[in-house]
């Protein structure tokens, strides 16, 4: 048996081959980037192209399925979460693959302000991004249920830590030196994770025999609004982050996940909390 990672070459993927790699046999599909200091296997193939990747799977295999994250081209959102995703689970199929893991969002939940959103809430997502997500989703769901695989979607919150560059959070944690116009008067809230969090709910969801469909949120189950977040950052770099707060609302104004579940059932609950994160990510980021 061995793990096949789809994605293994983004910020979350490469963090996760190093964890796992000591203790595991693993293969990594590469599109076009070029994988540095990564001893696995590598395989280049591309979601779009099923028999670019088909004759790698094979029946006792787990896959794992980082593709698919942000961006801001909506048309490369839509085909490689579904048209990539529809390729994957039916090469699965006929592979005979009987586990796969899906990396999804909590952004699927949408607008949450009075409770953490629990993994059978109805989803409600006002972003593109949150939309193609839930939309994948249900397509993994039919899969699983239809052809009797065994599928896990973990809803992972904001991630953030070291050599993350996309995203406003990174931004922050790099000492900018551009004035940063946070929307929504900096009150918008997130539920944010540490990477090495991810990174433990991931390997405790491979360490974990799960059957059927579920769905689970890997997250801190805390929101802070991105005024408490500059706040924060400013005071551990010890210096002050030029910001001009703007009236602009261009996504939901809180968005946080309850981790219950996840303890329940995968015995995970977040080792960092914000500051300790934070710290981490700021130390890294100044040493690069």
């Amino acid at each position: 048996m061995s793990i096949i990672i789809f994605g293994g070459t983004g910020y979350l993927g490469i963090p996760l081959i190093k964890s796992l790699k000591k203790q595991k046999e693993i293969k990594i599909m590469t599109h076009k980037t070029h994988v540095e200091n990564l001893s696995v296997k590598k395989f280049s193939g591309n979601l779009l192209k099923k028999k670019s990747f088909e004759n790698k799977l094979n029946e006792n295999d787990i896959v794992i399925n980082l593709v698919g994250q942000a961006t801001v081209n909506y048309s490369e959102l839509v085909t490689t979460n579904i048209d990539g995703g529809l390729n994957l689970l039916n090469a699965c199929i006929k592979k005979k693959v009987k586990r796969i893991i899906l990396i999804s969002s909590i952004n699927v939940y949408g607008e949450n302000l009075k409770k953490a959103s629990v993994e059978n809430d109805f989803l409600k997502p006002e972003t593109n991004y949150g939309r193609v997500k839930m939309l994948t989703e249900m397509m993994y769901k039919y899969f699983s249920e239809y052809y009797n695989i065994d599928i896990t979607v973990l809803r992972l919150s904001n991630l953030y830590g070291e050599n993350k560059k996309d995203g406003f959070l990174s931004k922050l944690l790099n000492s900018p030196k551009e004035k940063l116009k946070p929307h929504n008067f900096g009150n918008q809230q997130l539920d944010v994770l540490y990477i090495k969090d991810a990174i433990e709910g991931i390997i405790q969801t491979l360490n974990t025999d799960l059957k059927g469909f579920n769905i689970i949120n890997i997250s801190s189950g805390k929101r802070y609004s991105i005024k408490e977040m500059i706040g924060m950052i400013e005071k551990i770099s010890n210096k002050k982050i030029l910001v001009e707060y703007v009236e602009q609302k261009d996504s939901e104004t809180c968005i946080w996940a309850n981790n219950l579940k996840a303890k329940k059932i995968l015995n995970f609950e977040p080792k960092y909390s914000i500051k300790e994160g934070f710290e981490l990510a700021i130390q890294s980021n100044m040493k690069n």
